[in-house]
């Protein structure tokens, strides 16, 4: 098999595939003028079969670099799905694909690859979307609107306990020997939070996804 990528059939359709292809990378889209050397993938192989019988369409123009990610010998550049995140919660996570520390992991994979935990720009990159950022976006406006409820004029401090309305619900967060209690609609919660805040943040957490509405309609019925 080595010997017939010495013949002049195959250096002739190399030729020819790369000539179609426009001279580039069928992946990262890298020419010879970039410093690329470009070579020519099957994409699969038939027992006998030799390599300048293939039809055009059976083959690529890669660098040497995405071919060998095409192989699985070096991480593919591109070609990488968005299959989930993560929030940690902290900086205590690292990126699979450049070391840098995040708290918002999202999980990439590749056919040829093993899924990566990746931070929000090489998510991007590998995917070529703006999923992470677009996700990264939602995830500041919620945490901005967050701290704009917690620190609302609206709320009414009775000393031991403070009172809002928000979205229908009457919500109050009252001080008790164990902690601080939520309140809403008059139906009191067993959880009890070490601080007003975490109070707070645990409540409009379950306003927004819509547990609290689930919560009150159940006490009701």
């Amino acid at each position: 098999m080595t010997n017939q990528y010495s013949k002049d059939l195959w250096k002739a359709f190399r030729e020819e595939v790369i000539e179609l292809d426009g001279r580039a990378c069928q992946r990262c889209h890298q020419s010879k003028d970039d410093g690329a050397i470009l070579q020519v993938h099957h994409k699969f192989y038939v027992p006998g079969k030799l390599p300048w019988d293939y039809r055009y369409q059976d083959c690529d123009t890669l660098c040497k670099g995405c071919h060998s990610a095409e192989h699985g010998i070096t991480r593919p550049k591109v070609g990488w799905e968005f299959a989930g995140q993560e929030d940690l919660g902290d900086l205590c996570g690292s990126c699979e694909c450049c070391g840098t520390k995040i708290r918002y992991v999202f999980y990439v994979f590749h056919p040829h690859w093993e899924i990566m935990g990746v931070g929000t720009i090489c998510c991007d990159n590998l995917t070529g979307t703006e999923i992470a950022s677009n996700h990264m976006e939602s995830v500041r406006r919620f945490e901005s609107r967050r701290s704009r409820f917690m620190a609302s004029s609206r709320w009414k401090d009775f000393g031991y306990f403070w009172k809002i309305r928000q979205k229908r619900i009457n919500l109050k967060i009252q001080k008790s020997a164990a902690g601080f209690q939520i309140v809403m609609d008059e139906f009191a919660g067993k959880k009890r939070f070490a601080t007003v805040e975490d109070a707070k943040v645990f409540a409009f957490n379950a306003i927004e996804d819509g547990s609290a509405e689930k919560y009150l309609t159940k006490k009701k019925w």
